[in-house]
């Protein structure tokens, strides 16, 4: 009887490494987005903002400033601490209230004031209000459309800065 001789090809050799490839990148991969899923980041905070966009349709900047409230929830399993807020312009101020009480104001990073050493802290399924107020004239009289951003800055490992969105347009005169 004769013995194969075993003699490896190139063609073997390539798909040996692209196979290792696969399998180690399928893996990492598959690793990266669990990690990120709901189901395994057990004990972790999840940070929900109800609406997360509003429409204001039309406003008339003669009427002033215009009050918005969010609902924030803490849906996941751990406590929710939020950090600091900010917002994209300084027409936009926000604050949270937690157990009908409000905390500082925070607006647009660099003017004006910014509240130092605060954190609020939500319990799992937890809600707080979120209050935005938009000050149509902090800019003079314009006419045109708006949109604006509120970011809450969290302790949420699938999303650490939850983005909030309003916009309209302002007429008047």
């Amino acid at each position: 009887m004769a013995k194969k001789s075993m003699h490896t090809t190139p063609w073997t050799v390539i798909a040996g490494i692209l196979l290792a490839v696969l399998a180690v990148g399928g893996g990492v991969l598959y690793a990266f987005y669990a990690r990120r899923g709901g189901e395994s980041q057990a004990g972790s905070p999840q940070l929900e903002v109800t609406p997360q966009t509003r429409d204001l349709g039309i406003i008339d900047y003669r009427e002033g400033i215009v009050t918005l409230s969010f609902t924030v929830e803490n849906r996941g399993q751990g406590d929710l601490v939020i950090t600091e807020m900010e917002t994209s312009c300084g027409c936009t101020k926000a604050s949270l209230i937690v157990n009908g009480r409000e905390w500082p104001q925070f607006g647009m990073r660099g003017h004006g004031e910014w509240p130092q050493g605060w954190s609020a802290r939500l319990k799992p399924g937890e809600r707080a209000e979120l209050k935005v107020t938009y000050d149509p004239l902090a800019h003079g009289i314009y006419v045109g459309p708006f949109d604006r951003l509120v970011f809450i800055y969290s302790n949420d490992p699938r999303e650490p800065i939850k983005r909030v969105r309003f916009y309209g347009y302002q007429r008047g005169g």
